[in-house]
């Protein structure tokens, strides 16, 4: 009777990424795509790493998902530096500056973060939206960040929010003075935003994520 033996040590590229893989995650809370894996090591073709990738996978150290290239869930020995994994959709953008007609929505890219990383474990219906614009600068979210957004029945006044207000959507601080609900940008070459009929609280921002470049 034949025995199949298949080898699980890594090679140098391998570990090399493997290693790189691990470290990005601890860095930005996500795992790199294809192309930041190719420019890290000057690999010139998607299916050079895609084969590398393969490997990690077919030798137990990575769990790869379908539902984008990103999804990269070490497993091997130093797996036990991660905590569990929280898939969050990505809605697409918001803005960060004057409202805009609402754009963002669900399609099948996905944010994989480690719950550490995010500081809270997420509710079902949790999402991560991309920031565009400057209006709440001066709380430390820029445009090209990413915020984890968490829907909620009784939204508290100061917290930042995700809202449609008549029907545009924006990323600003709520407010209420003498009863009345307004938005308040982080930012004072912004006005506040008080709603001519509808303002309605999609979720509240829990988690900021920036990648350094």
């Amino acid at each position: 009777m034949g025995v199949n033996i298949y080898s699980t040590m890594l090679t140098g590229r391998q570990q090399a990424i493997y290693d790189f893989i691990l470290q990005y995650r601890r860095d930005n809370g996500c795992s790199p795509s294809i192309p930041e894996i190719q420019r890290e090591f000057g690999i010139r073709s998607p299916n050079g790493v895609a084969g590398h990738l393969h490997a990690l996978e077919a030798k137990g150290y990575l769990r790869r998902g379908q539902r984008g290239s990103r999804q990269m869930d070490p497993s091997g020995p130093n797996s036990a530096e991660r905590g569990p994994i929280a898939d969050l959709p990505m809605y697409g953008q918001i803005a960060a500056g004057y409202p805009e007609a609402q754009q963002a929505t669900r399609g099948d890219a996905f944010l994989s973060l480690d719950e550490a990383t995010l500081g809270f474990r997420p509710k079902d219906g949790c999402f991560a939206l991309r920031v565009r614009g400057d209006s709440m600068k001066d709380v430390g979210i820029f445009s090209g960040d990413t915020v984890v957004v968490e829907p909620t029945p009784e939204p508290r006044e100061n917290q930042i929010v995700a809202a449609l207000i008549d029907g545009e959507s924006t990323l600003k601080r709520l407010v209420r003075v003498r009863g009345k609900w307004f938005l308040k940008a982080e930012n004072s070459d912004y006005p506040e935003l008080h709603p001519r009929s509808d303002l309605v609280i999609q979720g509240v921002v829990r988690t900021v994520i920036r990648r350094l470049s």
